[in-house]
């Protein structure tokens, strides 16, 4: 079995990442996805593309240092974390003019070098996280622990699913926009605006679809 056959075999059509109108431009511009570490340093970025989150707690003393996570980009498979999403909208509730959108690649990308894959989001304490076709098999297990007396199970989810929704893909930075497929938005005038921009940047192939139920997710919260 490899990645690329377990991927077909479960169906998998994509990879998402869900960023704000400013972090597509900035992306698209400088076609490619940057880890929130690399954000933070580069110069024109950081004005552009603003992060989705406050603060990470990757960041913090005590979480995990077997990697540098925040040189990570955080990527999930067929359907966004709504759980991180939410959080970003209530970082940015006040902010009127920012609108998100997701960016979807290519699933070929988990088959690349120095890939890891979390059971459940990356700072939850019982996270296990795995590289190659062993970590991707996990995030479908049949029960997956977050934390020490909360577990989460497949309950029948459909097959190209995690079993936690919360699990990720973390991509080594940086991720090159080469591998982007659509990108989903919410209405006709960010489809307007986001198409728009993709043309300016070449990304003239690049799909935008209209689809709002795309921002909910397929949430597993028994």
């Amino acid at each position: 079995m490899t990645i690329k056959q377990f991927i077909k075999d479960n169906g998998i059509k994509e990879i998402l990442h869900f960023t704000s109108e400013k972090g597509l431009t900035g992306c698209a511009g400088s076609r490619t996805v940057l880890s929130r570490k690399a954000l933070d340093t580069d110069q024109y970025l950081s004005y552009i593309a603003s992060p989705v989150a406050s603060e990470r707690q990757e960041a913090q003393e005590v979480f995990n240092k077997d990697k540098d996570w925040l040189d990570y980009i955080n990527l999930s498979i067929s359907e966004i974390n709504t759980r991180y999403f939410n959080a970003a909208k209530r970082w940015f509730s006040g902010s009127n003019n920012k609108w998100w959108c997701i960016m979807s690649f290519n699933p070929i990308i988990l088959t690349h070098l120095g890939v890891y894959f979390t059971t459940t989001n990356n700072i939850y304490t019982s996270v296990i996280r795995t590289p190659d076709l062993a970590g991707l098999q996990a995030m479908f297990d049949e029960t997956i622990i977050r934390w020490i007396g909360n577990n989460i199970s497949r309950n029948e989810r459909a097959n190209h699913l995690t079993t936690c929704e919360q699990a990720e893909v973390l991509y080594p930075n940086p991720l090159d926009m080469n591998f982007l497929r659509c990108v989903y938005v919410q209405n006709e005038e960010h489809a307007a605006s986001i198409h728009g921009t993709l043309r300016t940047f070449g990304f003239d192939r690049v799909n935008v679809i209209i689809c709002p139920e795309k921002f909910s997710g397929v949430p597993n919260t028994l």
